[in-house]
C-alpha cells in the first residue's frame, strides 16, 4: 500500500513539463524558451519600439535642420507696365533673411533637446517591453508549475481512490472514502483546466509582443531561481537618477523648455533680410542695367503685446518641466522602494515555502503510511495531499511573484539587477519520495 503513494512525491522538475494538447494529438517535446531570448527577440521585432525608434532617429535627423539658414526670396518685378514691354524694365532680386540674436542656435538647442526627449523615451519603451515580456514569461512559468503540479496530485488522488475503493472492499473503509477522492480529482481537474487557459493566455500575450504568429508556442520555460542579495535601497535610489530614462527624458525637456526661453527672449533682437538685385531696361538709351544692393528688417516695436506674453509662456513652460522632473525624481524613489519592499517579501515567502514543502511531505508520508497499515484516518491523508499541493502552488506562486517584482524594480532602478541570470537559475526540486 505504501508504493500508492510514492507519485505525491514526484520531482516538481518533471511536473514542470506541459503535456501536449490533448486535442492535438500531438507527442513531440515542446522547446524550452530563454527569458534572455525572448527580450532579445522582442528588441528586435516589437513594433511598438520600432515605432518609438523611428521616432527618435526621425528627431535626430531634426536637429541639424532646425538651425538652418531661412530659404531666400526671390522676386521678380516688371516696371512701368502696361506699355509696351519693349520699353518694360525688368527686376529681378534676391533677399537671404538672417536672423540674429543667436535663434537659429536656439532653434537647434530646442530641437537637440526634443531629439534626447525622443531618444529616452525609446529607451522607456524598450524597458516597458521588456518588462511586459518579463511578466508575462513568468505568468507562463506559473501556469506550467499549476499544471504540472495539478497532474501530479491527479494521479495521486486516483491511486488514492483506488486504495479507498480496495480498504471498501476488504471490509475496512467506508464508501464516502472513494466518493471523497473522486469529488478531490473532479476539483482539481477543473483547477488544470484554468491553468491551460491562463498558459494559453501568457502565450498569446509573448508571441504578440514578439510580433510572432498567433498559432504558435513559446516552449516550456525555465525553472527561475533567487538572484544575489540585492544592494542597499538608498544605493538603488542613487542608481535610479541616474539610470532611469524617464529621468533623462525629464532633463532633456527642461533643456528644450530653456532654449525655448532663449528663443523668445532672443525676438527682441530685429532680424535682416539682405537683398541684391538687377534691373535692366529693354531697348533703353543710355545705361540699361542697374545693380541694387539692400538691407531690410523687422521692427520688433510690438513687444507688451507679442514678445513679452511669449516670454512668460516660455517661463511657465521651463518652471513647469522643472517641477515634472522633479515629481518624477519622487515618483522613481518611491517605486524603487515599494519594489524593493515586494522583491524582499517575496524572496523570504519563498524561502518559507521550500522549507513547507519537505514537512508537508512528510507529513503526507507518515499519514498514507498509517493508512496503509489500518491505523490512520482517509480525512489525515486528504488533508496532508491538500496540505502538499497547497505548498507547492504557493511556492510557484511566490517564485513567480518574485522575479515579476524583480521585473518591476530593474524597471524602477533602469538597470539590470540579475533577472536574466536568476530566470534561468533554479534549482530542479525534489524533496525525495516516499518510503
Amino acid at each position: 500500500m505504501k508504493m500508492v503513494f510514492a507519485l505525491v512525491m514526484m520531482s516538481t522538475a518533471t511536473a514542470h513539463a506541459v503535456p501536449p494538447d490533448p486535442g492535438s494529438g500531438s507527442s513531440s517535446v515542446v522547446p524550452r524558451a530563454r527569458l534572455a531570448d525572448l527580450i532579445r527577440e522582442a528588441r528586435a521585432r516589437n513594433p511598438e519600439y520600432l515605432a518609438a525608434e523611428a521616432t527618435a532617429g526621425a528627431t535626430d535627423a531634426a536637429v541639424a535642420s532646425a538651425g538652418a539658414w531661412d530659404d531666400p526670396m526671390l522676386m521678380v518685378q516688371l516696371w512701368n507696365a502696361p506699355t509696351d514691354f519693349s520699353t518694360v524694365p525688368v527686376m529681378v532680386q534676391i533677399t537671404q533673411p538672417i536672423a540674429l540674436g543667436g535663434k537659429r542656435e536656439h532653434r537647434r538647442a530646442v530641437a537637440r533637446g526634443e531629439a534626447e526627449a525622443a531618444r529616452a523615451s525609446a529607451a522607456v519603451k524598450a524597458r516597458d517591453i521588456e518588462a511586459q515580456v518579463g511578466k508575462a514569461y513568468f505568468d507562463l512559468f506559473l501556469a506550467e508549475r499549476t499544471i504540472g503540479v495539478d497532474a501530479k496530485m491527479m494521479d495521486t488522488l486516483r491511486s488514492l481512490g483506488a486504495a479507498a475503493s480496495a480498504r471498501i472492499a476488504a471490509g475496512r473503509g467506508e464508501t464516502s472514502e472513494s466518493l471523497r477522492a473522486a469529488s478531490e480529482l473532479l476539483k482539481v481537474e477543473s483547477d488544470r483546466e484554468a491553468a491551460l487557459a491562463r498558459r494559453t493566455a501568457a502565450n498569446s500575450r509573448l508571441l504578440a509582443l514578439l510580433d510572432r504568429p498567433p498559432e504558435g508556442d513559446i516552449g516550456v520555460v525555465s525553472e527561475p531561481g533567487l538572484v544575489a542579495p540585492l544592494p542597499p535601497v538608498r544605493d538603488l535610489w542613487e542608481q535610479a537618477k541616474t539610470g532611469r530614462a524617464e529621468l533623462a527624458a525629464a532633463q532633456a525637456a527642461i533643456r528644450a523648455s530653456e532654449a525655448r526661453l532663449r528663443l523668445a527672449d532672443a525676438s527682441r533682437t530685429p532680424d535682416i533680410g539682405v537683398s541684391v538685385g538687377d534691373m535692366h531696361a529693354f531697348r533703353a538709351v543710355g545705361v540699361s542695367d542697374f545693380l541694387f544692393l539692400g538691407v531690410q528688417g523687422n521692427l520688433p516695436i510690438f513687444r507688451q503685446a507679442k514678445i513679452d506674453p511669449q516670454i512668460r509662456v516660455a517661463g511657465a513652460q521651463l518652471a513647469a518641466a522643472r517641477q515634472d522632473a522633479h515629481a518624477m525624481e519622487n515618483r522613481v524613489v518611491a517605486e524603487v522602494s515599494d519594489a524593493y519592499a515586494e522583491v524582499l517579501s517575496e524572496q523570504r515567502q519563498v524561502e518559507l515555502h521550500h522549507k513547507l514543502i519537505p514537512l508537508a511531505s512528510q507529513a503526507l508520508s507518515s499519514a498514507s503510511s498509517g493508512y496503509a497499515a489500518g491505523r490512520g484516518s482517509f480525512l489525515m491523508v486528504l488533508d496532508s495531499v491538500r496540505d502538499l499541493e497547497m505548498h507547492e502552488l504557493d511556492l510557484a506562486t511566490h517564485l513567480a511573484s518574485y522575479e515579476q517584482r524583480l521585473t518591476d524594480l530593474e524597471r524602477a532602478v533602469g538597470a539590470d539587477l540579475g533577472l536574466l541570470a536568476a530566470a534561468e537559475s533554479g534549482r530542479e526540486i525534489d524533496h525525495g519520495a516516499l518510503p
